[in-house]
């Protein structure tokens, strides 16, 4: 049985300061990176992270034994609209999604999120919901 997987191919170098890296299924900024004090061992490399649900937590790795390390490449800007534009029909249902997901994370008397749970929702537990999204928030100091 054979299986046919693209061989990924590890980068050559180690990273450089503000450069970014894909390590353990993440983006990270590289912060520094320590040479190693004896020749043919892996530098340490210092990230912090570029994803949004960890965005700033900090990593140290030997860079030689990350398994998925890549160096990400610069974006490519310049082939931006290569391919044209979107049918406008296209881009006008995208556009209003974006504003239907702003105005429904903004407006206390729209609510989506028991909608789009995947779960019943019963019409007398949604009075109580509407009035409680009325309320002024609570802030523990």
């Amino acid at each position: 049985m054979t299986f046919s997987a693209a061989k990924r191919v590890l980068p050559a170098r180690p990273p450089q300061p503000g450069e970014l890296v894909l390590v353990r299924s993440r983006r990270w900024l590289v912060e520094e990176v320590v040479e190693p004090a004896v020749q043919g061992e892996s530098p340490l490399v210092r990230l912090a992270c570029a994803d949004d649900d960890a965005q700033g937590t900090t990593l140290e790795v030997y860079w030689d034994y990350e398994l998925d390390r890549s160096i990400l490449e610069a974006e490519a800007w310049a082939d931006l609209a290569g391919r044209g534009f979107d049918d406008p029909r296209r881009f006008a249902a995208f556009l209003h999604t974006l504003r239907w997901n702003c105005v429904t994370a903004t407006d206390p008397n729209l609510f989506q999120s028991p909608f789009r749970a995947g779960i019943k929702i019963d019409a007398y537990q949604m009075e109580p919901l509407r009035k409680a999204l009325r309320l002024p928030r609570a802030r523990a100091r």
